[in-house]
Parts: C-alpha cells; structure tokens; sequence
C-alpha cells in the first residue's frame, strides 16, 4: 500500500514538473522578438486553454507581422492571437477574426480577460 501510495506520489509530482517547464517554455516563445517563435508559442497557449496566457496574448494584439517560413508561412501574429484566445475562452467574438486587425475583436478579448 505504502508503495502505492509512493508512486501516485512520484506521477503528481512529474506532471508538476512537466507542467510548470512547459508553462515556462509557453512565456519564453510569447516574449520573443521572431515571428515563428511568437506565433508557436500564441499556439501552444491556445491548446493549453489556461486564461494565464491572455494577458500575454493581448499584450501587442494588433502585431500584423506575417511568417514567411515554411511551417508558418502566412500566419498573421493578431490573426494567430485572437484564435488562441477563442480557444481559451471558448467563444468567438461578434464578428469574424480576418488577417486585419479590428479593435473590436481585441476589445471583445480584453472584456472576457477582466471578468
């Protein structure tokens, strides 16, 4: 029993671990200057579903700058961004998110983020 008990133990502790490197992963790939690597990182914090990146998702919301690489090639940071939120919140804003920025999509994230 002890020994089980060690083990379930040792598993939360390793999904801690994993998380909270993953989190920090997330941060470093938002808080960077290429594009590449901000719009993974605006993914990951997308499929992780954790409000904790919106501040960060809207910080700079209306970046326009476009990928060219061959991964991302004609992802639109703001485009990427508001997405990613959609998927956090789980709701899509009044009107459709297009590659152009519209203070009314950012603004409707901005309200979700304060509630």
């Amino acid at each position: 029993m002890k020994k089980k008990y060690s083990l379930i133990i040792f598993i939360h502790v390793l999904i801690f671990a994993v998380s909270c490197q993953n989190d920090s992963k997330i941060l470093i790939l938002l808080e960077s200057h290429e594009k590449e690597e901000i719009i993974n990182g605006v993914y990951l914090a997308g499929e992780s579903g954790d409000k904790k990146f919106s501040p960060f998702l809207l910080q700079n919301a209306s970046d326009v700058r476009t990928s060219t690489s061959l991964k991302y090639k004609g992802y639109n940071i703001y485009q990427e961004k508001m997405i990613a939120l959609s998927k956090i919140y789980k709701q899509r804003p009044p009107v459709q998110i297009t590659n152009n920025p519209d203070s009314s999509v950012i603004k409707f994230y901005i309200g979700l983020s304060e509630k």
